[in-house]
Order: structure tokens, then C-alpha cells, then sequence
């Protein structure tokens, strides 16, 4: 019996044991902070950004630049698990393409260079005389295509192709209505199935768009009904709360960026201007834009940090999600 309680024992402490490193673990991920903080600047000539998160052990380094491409490494402990170099072009097969230009020539290029130049005029010669054969045009192709030569219209000629173009329309005109008046001529018969295959496509058309319409009336009376219940207005008015205290806690806590921002026309500057100021409270802290109403340029530089909490996000998201109005609302909506 005392060995069973030992047995029972060692084992009650080892689950006691791995309960606490869960919690440890749980509690470690909860509150401890990720850290991130990045800086550089953007101009059109010259892009650099540097990056760098932390969180315990684990550190992310990242650097972009716009000659050298993207360059990341993470570390674990003093340990580098993952390294990437992307410099901007590699792999583009140029370098080969330089390589097949600057070959030189095979030895017998010079003799077959020749042998071409010297061959050069009898051929020439020949090529020239069949093509005068094949271009002379016949006498008939000369009456009926011309000889290719422009030549300046007359009055007289230009008045009587300007006739017969009229005449032609008109022709055309009259074959048109006398082949749109023949079936109502011969063929009354035709021309009633033919109207009543119309009308009946008309009204099928008909009932599917009254059909569709009232789906659409019974949905959106759906959708007033659910925004009308009382757990609904409660749980739209959490849901935007919870978003914006998640986003407070996701922006930046410390941070400097000048911004520098011209879009070529006072008019469109001032009014991206008026747009943002609508966000001040948002980033009047960090974030300092002095416009430019005459040229055309956009230009960052500045540094910003901020740390993440798991816990301040997760714990107030599962307490919206555990409402029972929320559950109610949830619910509801996946029945609409």
C-alpha cells in the first residue's frame, strides 16, 4: 500500500509540475510584450528600411534597401534558425546574356563573309531583274488597278465618284427594306409564332426578375429584423469599442516621422490634407506632414516603436465572444 501511494504521489507531482509550466508558458505568452521597432526613409532616389522584433529569446532582424534588395535573419537565443539574402536582380539569367553577346566569332567567319560579298552583286543583280519581272503589272492590271503611280483626281472625276457612291448607298438601302418587308408579306403565320415565342420569353424574364426581387425584399427584411433586436445594438456597439481599443493598443507608442507631401496641384494637396486631419488624434503625436503645394514629391524618414501585448488583445476578445448577447447575435445571423 505504501508503494501505491508513493507511485500516486510522484505522479501527482510530475502533472503538478507540467500544470505549472503550462501556466508559466500561458502566462509568458500572454504578457510579455513583442517588441518591434523600425526605422528609415523613402525619397525617390533612395529606399532603406530597417527592422527589428523581439519577443524573449526570439529575435527577427530584417533590412531593405533599394540596391541591395531584402536582407532577414532570425535569431533564437544567441542561435540563427533562418537567414535570407535577396539581392534586387539575382537570378535574372543577365549575366549569361552578356557572356553569349561577347563571344567571338568562329574561325571560318572571315572566308564566309567573303564568299557572301562576292556572290553579293550577281545575286543582287538576279534578285533585282525577277523582282522587276514580278512588279511589272500587266496591261489589264494597269487598266483596272492603275500603275500604282498617285495621280490627281479631277473635279469631273471626283464629282461622278461621289455619284456613284451615293448611288450605291441607295441601292443598299432599298435591298435592306425590300428583305425586312418580304416575310411580312409572305409568311403572317411565321411572324405570330414568332411574336408569341417572344412574348412568352418576356414573361418568363418577367416572373425571374419578380422572383429575384422578392427574395431580395424578404433578405433585407431579414437583415431590419436583426438590426432591430435589442442583443443586436448591444453587440454592434461592444464589437466597436473592442476595435478601437485594438487599435490603440497596435499603433505605435514612441515615434518621429517627418512626412513631406506634394501632389503636384495645391488644390489636390489641400484636400488629401483636409482628409487626414480628420485623423489627427490618431497620429498627431508621431507622425508631422509638411505639405508642398508647388512640386510634385513624396518623402518619409523617421523611426517609430511599439510593443504588443497577446493578453491585452486576446483576453478583452474572448470576453466579447463569451457575452451571452454576443453568442445571441451570432447565432441569429448565420440563419439570415
Amino acid at each position: 500500500m505504501a508503494v501505491v501511494l508513493m507511485i500516486l504521489k510522484i505522479l501527482g507531482i510530475i502533472l503538478l509540475c507540467i500544470l505549472g509550466l503550462l501556466i508559466l508558458i500561458i502566462t509568458l505568452v500572454l504578457l510579455v510584450p513583442v517588441r518591434y521597432r523600425a526605422e528609415g526613409g523613402y525619397s525617390e532616389e533612395k529606399t532603406a528600411v530597417h527592422l527589428k522584433v523581439r519577443w524573449m529569446i526570439v529575435r527577427v532582424f530584417g533590412d531593405f534597401t533599394k540596391e541591395d534588395g531584402l536582407t532577414m535573419k532570425a535569431k533564437v537565443a544567441w542561435f540563427t534558425v533562418y537567414s535570407m539574402n535577396a539581392k534586387k536582380g539575382e537570378g535574372t539569367g543577365q549575366d549569361h546574356l552578356i557572356e553569349t553577346e561577347s563571344q567571338p566569332p568562329p574561325e571560318n567567319a572571315p572566308a564566309t563573309a567573303e564568299a557572301d560579298v562576292g556572290n553579293a552583286p550577281a545575286t543582287a543583280e538576279g534578285d533585282a531583274g525577277n523582282a522587276a519581272e514580278a512588279e511589272t503589272p500587266s496591261e489589264e492590271d494597269t487598266q483596272i488597278f492603275g500603275d500604282g503611280k498617285p495621280e490627281k483626281e479631277t473635279k469631273e472625276e471626283k464629282k461622278a465618284r461621289k455619284q456613284r457612291e451615293k448611288e450605291e448607298k441607295k441601292r443598299l438601302k432599298e435591298e435592306a427594306a425590300n428583305a425586312a418587308a418580304a416575310p411580312l408579306e409572305g409568311e403572317v403565320v411565321d411572324e405570330e409564332d414568332s411574336g408569341g415565342a417572344v412574348r412568352d420569353k418576356l414573361d418568363q424574364t418577367r416572373d425571374k426578375i419578380g422572383s429575384t426581387m422578392d427574395k431580395i425584399a424578404v433578405k433585407r427584411n431579414h437583415i431590419e429584423q436583426f438590426l432591430a433586436k435589442p442583443f443586436t445594438k448591444k453587440t454592434i456597439e461592444r464589437g466597436k469599442k473592442l476595435l478601437i481599443k485594438i487599435f490603440k493598443h497596435l499603433k505605435p507608442k514612441k515615434g518621429h516621422v517627418d512626412l513631406t507631401l506634394g501632389l503636384g496641384s495645391a488644390a489636390d494637396t489641400g484636400m488629401i490634407l483636409g482628409k487626414a486631419a480628420m485623423f489627427y488624434p490618431l497620429y498627431g503625436k508621431w507622425l508631422f506632414i509638411t505639405p508642398d503645394f508647388y512640386y510634385k514629391r513624396i518623402e518619409a524618414e523617421g523611426e517609430v516603436k511599439g510593443r504588443i501585448r497577446l493578453g491585452a488583445l486576446a483576453m478583452p476578445a474572448l470576453i466579447f465572444y463569451l457575452r451571452k448577447d454576443t453568442r445571441r447575435t451570432i447565432k441569429l445571423a448565420k440563419k439570415i
